[in-house]
């Protein structure tokens, strides 16, 4: 049997609840956009989609590693981006600051350890970000709108490496936490 999952860095609430009033303002302009809940935000280090269950031993004891040679990055908020055209955006998203070379090195082992464990490789280089909403349709100014916001000043340590599965339901995605281990 397989689950989707992915491994992120949990966000503070206080940073989720700011993000939240963003992501509120942008929703309420009635675009086709699916938001992602306060409660489902985080820091996404590796999507690995379909994953045997008899890897999920293994993966968390990996993460146990990997936690236990990383510090917590000191992150900020940073400017807002999209991925895709100003026009058709496909992600709406937020930056980040500060300690991103900690940040990149954790997600450089990370993918390592995965490789080792017979894992594809990623399909694209690790992009630190926090997404707000996938675009379904819009009108051509949401990307505009998105990147009017003003960096948010909030700063941020996320110290929790978390294995989640992603189960897909037709209100929206349902997110499960596998494996918890704190950063050094």
């Amino acid at each position: 049997m397989t689950r989707r999952l992915f491994i992120a860095l949990a966000l503070p609430e206080a940073v989720r609840a700011e993000l939240g009033r963003t992501r509120d303002q942008l929703a309420s302009r009635r675009d086709r956009v699916s938001w992602v809940r306060d409660e489902q935000l985080h820091l996404t280090l590796r999507f690995l989609g379909d994953t045997e269950d008899a890897l999920v031993p293994d993966l968390e004891r990996e993460l146990e590693e990997l936690a236990a040679r990383h510090a917590a990055p000191a992150l900020r908020l940073g400017e807002p981006g999209i991925f895709g055209h100003a026009d058709a955006p496909r992600v709406l998203w937020v930056g980040l600051k500060g300690e991103l070379a900690g940040l990149e090195a954790l997600a450089a082992d990370l993918e390592k350890r995965l490789r080792r464990l017979g894992l594809p490789p990623a399909d694209h280089g690790f992009k630190a970000h926090l997404t707000l909403g996938r675009v379904k349709s819009c009108r051509p100014d949401l990307a505009a709108a998105h990147l009017a916001f003003p960096p948010l000043p909030l700063e941020l340590r996320p110290r929790e490496l978390e294995l989640i599965e992603s189960r897909l339901r037709p209100e929206g995605p349902e997110y499960h936490v596998l494996a918890r281990h704190i950063l050094k």
